[in-house]
C-alpha cells in the first residue's frame, strides 16, 4: 500500500471543495482568516442566492452553512444546493442549534448540525477534519496493479 503523496494532497486541497455561507460577514472573515491558515482554499458567500450563484460553476464538495439568512434559509439553500450538487456534503453552523433543528436539518439532507464555534481552534478542527484533503491524508492508497 502506498501513502498519499504531497502533490495529491496539494491537488485535493487546490479543487475548492469548500464554500461557506453565512450573513455576518464579521463572521466570514474570521473564517477566511483560519481557513488560510490551514491552506486549504475555499468559496465564502454572504447569501444563499450567492452561495447557489458559486456552485453551479464550482464543483464544492462541503458546503457549511448558517441557519437564519435573510431571504433564503439554510434550509432552503440545502435543498437547492442538491439540486446542482447532488453528492455535496452539507453541514449547518448555527447559534440555533438544536434536536429540533437537527430533525429538520435531516429533511432536507444536512448531514450534521453543530453548534457555532465560539473559538478559532474549534473552527479549524471542524473544518481540517470535514475536508476530502483530511480525509486523504489520513488514508493509505491501495495499489491493486
Amino acid at each position: 500500500m502506498d501513502a498519499i503523496t504531497t502533490r495529491q494532497l496539494e491537488a485535493a486541497m487546490d479543487i475548492h471543495p469548500i464554500i461557506f455561507v453565512d450573513d455576518n460577514s464579521s463572521y466570514l472573515q474570521i473564517v477566511e482568516s483560519i481557513i488560510r491558515q490551514t491552506g486549504i482554499r475555499a468559496h465564502y458567500a454572504t447569501s444563499g442566492e450567492e452561495a447557489l450563484g458559486i456552485l453551479k460553476g464550482n464543483p464544492c464538495e462541503i458546503m457549511f452553512t448558517d441557519l437564519n439568512m435573510p431571504g433564503m434559509d439554510g434550509y432552503k439553500l440545502s435543498k437547492l444546493a442538491r439540486e446542482i450538487l447532488p453528492g455535496i456534503h452539507i453541514i449547518m453552523v448555527t447559534a440555533a442549534a438544536s434536536a429540533y433543528v437537527a430533525r429538520l436539518a435531516a429533511m432536507v439532507g444536512i448531514s450534521k448540525v453543530i453548534a457555532k464555534p465560539s473559538r478559532a481552534e474549534q473552527l479549524r478542527e471542524m473544518v481540517k477534519g470535514a475536508t476530502p484533503a483530511a480525509w486523504i491524508a489520513s488514508h493509505s492508497c491501495r495499489n491493486d496493479s
